[in-house]
């Protein structure tokens, strides 16, 4: 983790995500931004994390140790998701860690110094609860998912993650977000390929069929 000290980045992070929208208290004055490595920790399981971050540039993975030592993939947080306030907010222990899946940026929030200060911000605990109930269904809906095909939760993923029919997410960090080995998530690739639902392109995949696509997920 680099702090970074350029306060004219900070501002700049906290206006363009918006970020003061999430609580009463002036953001600027109590936060920091750092940023992490590729697969760098950001919370780690059995250690309350420092901080309470507001991702707001690239993406991680929050994950657990499956009974063979494997990932599993908890949740998958992008630009502006608020990370730490589930544990590290309250000072309990976390039973889930969070790594960078890119190279990231953070609004960073001392808890040492703050966290009294946002226990007691309304706006913030509103927006909390509002994320933990989000985060509550989310889990239900990957216990649902680790039933279905693979795929099923590829094609599905790929129609949340194209953009104007193009589908270009790394494909190893798409296997660890969709609990699955690359080989296999290759694989199914291919047979996509085949089927004529997508086209390799310059850097990833162009969509030719998103109907079938569609049905798959039905």
């Amino acid at each position: 983790m680099k702090q970074l000290l350029d306060k004219s980045q900070l501002k700049e992070a906290i206006i363009s995500h918006n970020l003061q929208d999430y609580l009463d208290t002036d953001l600027f004055s109590i936060a920091t931004l750092r940023t992490f490595e590729k697969d760098e920790d950001l919370i780690q399981a059995g250690t309350p994390s420092k901080y309470l971050y507001f991702l707001v540039e690239g993406s991680a993975m929050v994950y657990s140790y499956a009974y063979d030592t494997q990932n599993i993939c908890i949740n998958y947080c992008y630009e502006a998701t608020i990370i730490g306030e589930a544990s590290s907010l309250w000072e309990t222990t976390p039973r889930s860690s969070v790594k960078a899946m890119t190279p990231c940026t953070c609004v960073c929030v001392n808890l040492l110094q703050y966290r009294a200060l946002l226990q007691n911000d309304l706006r913030f605990l509103k927006h909390t609860c509002q994320l933990l109930s989000y985060r509550l269904n989310t889990g239900i809906s990957l216990a649902n998912s680790l039933s279905e095909p693979v795929e099923t939760r590829l094609a599905r993923f790929i129609l949340e993650h194209e953009k104007e029919g193009r589908f270009s997410f790394q494909l190893n960090n798409c296997a660890a977000i969709l609990n699955v080995s690359y080989r296999h998530l290759l694989r199914t690739m291919t047979n996509f390929k085949e089927q004529g639902i997508l086209q390799k392109g310059r850097g990833g995949y162009i969509i030719l069929n998103k109907k079938e696509l569609a049905d798959l997920t039905a």
